[in-house]
């Protein structure tokens, strides 16, 4: 089961992550930092659905359970990372290489009898 992306998110959190890197200090203050790789890592990503049917936000609860949670690696796509956004595409796209796993589980609302809003958070994983 593929994550639902072509569902337009009414809202998106998106962090690019960081350079894996590591700084060392000497007594005299000195700091030396060392780069540990040329790709971005811990890159985050955090969906909201508001005002979408129960039947569609059920969608989002059977494929966190498809992928066991938090466990299994998927790709998101389309509408998903880049809906309503009007900057460069590749902006907000996570480095080369990366699927998305569950950060959480997803967490819904009820806000009226057969209308949920659904909040995804998701982080990214090098493979």
């Amino acid at each position: 089961m593929a994550f639902p992306s072509d569902i337009s998110p009414s809202g998106r959190s998106y962090s690019s992550g960081n350079y894996p890197s590591k700084a060392y200090n000497a007594q005299d203050g000195a700091e030396v930092r060392i780069l540990y790789g040329n790709k971005r890592i811990g890159a985050s990503l955090q969906l909201v659905y508001n005002n979408l049917t129960d039947t569609t936000a059920q969608l989002f609860l059977d494929h966190y359970d498809e992928m066991k949670g938090t466990f299994i690696q998927f790709s998101v796509g389309g509408n998903a990372l880049r809906a309503g956004w009007t900057g460069a595409a590749d902006a907000l796209n996570a480095p080369a290489g990366t699927s998305w796993r569950y950060a959480d589980e997803p967490r819904l609302e009820s806000i009226y009898p057969g209308r949920s809003s659904v909040t995804v958070d998701l982080v990214a994983v090098s493979i």
